[in-house]
């Protein structure tokens, strides 16, 4: 495997069927997934193999939880109320492998309900 995405969780069962819908139609299959779930209420620990926190820690603390269990050369770190292109973990690799100087990368994000507002690294242009 050449990717652990981790998805920090907090009673968002109802997110998780769209966002585990699309990164079943990735077009590159070369990773594998990690839940990290806060101390959820709402059935998400029945839902779903996750990592389970004994308290809620926040994104922070449940990311980096996902880190050090990940045992991949890459980690990507996805919402779980977002749901990705087919091309998605292709795309992010293809990125970051282009040099070896190269730390990190970042995909654009739209809008789920409003797609023609796009969100590039914090800016919204309307």
């Amino acid at each position: 495997m050449k990717v652990t995405i981790i998805i920090p969780n907090y009673n968002g069962k109802h997110f998780m069927e769209p966002c585990l819908a699309s990164l079943n139609e990735q077009t590159c299959r070369d990773f594998k997934i990690l839940i990290v779930d806060n101390a959820s209420t709402d059935g998400s620990l029945e839902y779903m193999e996750v990592l389970a926190l004994d308290s809620n820690y926040g994104f922070s603390r449940a990311v980096n939880e996902g880190i050090r269990h990940a045992d991949t050369p890459y980690v990507i770190l996805l919402n779980n109320d977002t749901t990705v292109d087919s091309r998605y973990v292709e795309e992010m690799i293809r990125a970051i492998e282009v040099s070896d100087r190269i730390f990190s990368v970042s995909s654009k994000m739209i809008q789920m309900y409003h797609p023609d507002l796009i969100d590039s690294a914090g800016d919204l242009y309307t």
